[in-house]
C-alpha cells in the first residue's frame, strides 16, 4: 500500500506517530546489521492531536563557500600568494580553536557580521523566495503506538 492509498492526514499522522511515539535510536541500539524481509506490523496508533502550519515561502538560504573565496583571494594576491598561503593556513588554525563567543566577537569586530548582513540585504534577499511546507507537529505525549502482531522472513 503506498500513501496514495491512505488520505493524507491519516499518512501524516502515522509518520509523525513514528517519528514521535517510538525510540527510533534506542531501538537502532538494538538491532543486529543485517537485511530484515517481509516485515508485517499490525500496529494501533493513536494520535490525540496533531498540528499543520500553513504554507510559506523564506529567503533562500545560502553558505559562502569558503575553498572558491580562498582560491579568488590568493589569484588576487599574485606575487604575495605564498605569503598568504601561509597566513590562510595560520588564521583557519586559529578559527577552528576559538570559542563561539569569541568568534562571535571577532565577526562583530572586524566588520564581517555587517558585511554578512549586507550580503543578506543587497544579494540574497533579490533572489527569488523558495515555499516551505507548513511544520506539522505532534507532542510526543500525545502519541500512542500498539503493537498487535508481527511477523518477519527469517
Amino acid at each position: 500500500m503506498s500513501t496514495a492509498d491512505i488520505d493524507s492526514r491519516y499518512a501524516l499522522a502515522i509518520r509523525q506517530a513514528a517519528k514521535k511515539g517510538l525510540d527510533a535510536k534506542a531501538a537502532r541500539e538494538e538491532t543486529e546489521p543485517g537485511v530484515y524481509r517481509n516485515i508485517v506490523l499490525d500496529l494501533h496508533i493513536e494520535v490525540d492531536e496533531m498540528r499543520v502550519a500553513p504554507d510559506t515561502d523564506k529567503a533562500p538560504t545560502c553558505s559562502i563557500p569558503l575553498l572558491p573565496t580562498c582560491a579568488l583571494l590568493l589569484k588576487r594576491m599574485g606575487i604575495q600568494r605564498e605569503e598568504a598561503m601561509e597566513i590562510l593556513k595560520d588564521v583557519m588554525t586559529q578559527a577552528l580553536d576559538m570559542g563561539k563567543d569569541a568568534t562571535k566577537s571577532l565577526l562583530s569586530d572586524m566588520g564581517v557580521a555587517d558585511m554578512q548582513e549586507r550580503l543578506k540585504e543587497e544579494v540574497i534577499a533579490k533572489l527569488p523566495r523558495i515555499p516551505v511546507k507548513g511544520a506539522v507537529k505532534v507532542d510526543a505525549d500525545a502519541v500512542r503506538v500498539s503493537l498487535k502482531s508481527m511477523t518477519m522472513d527469517d
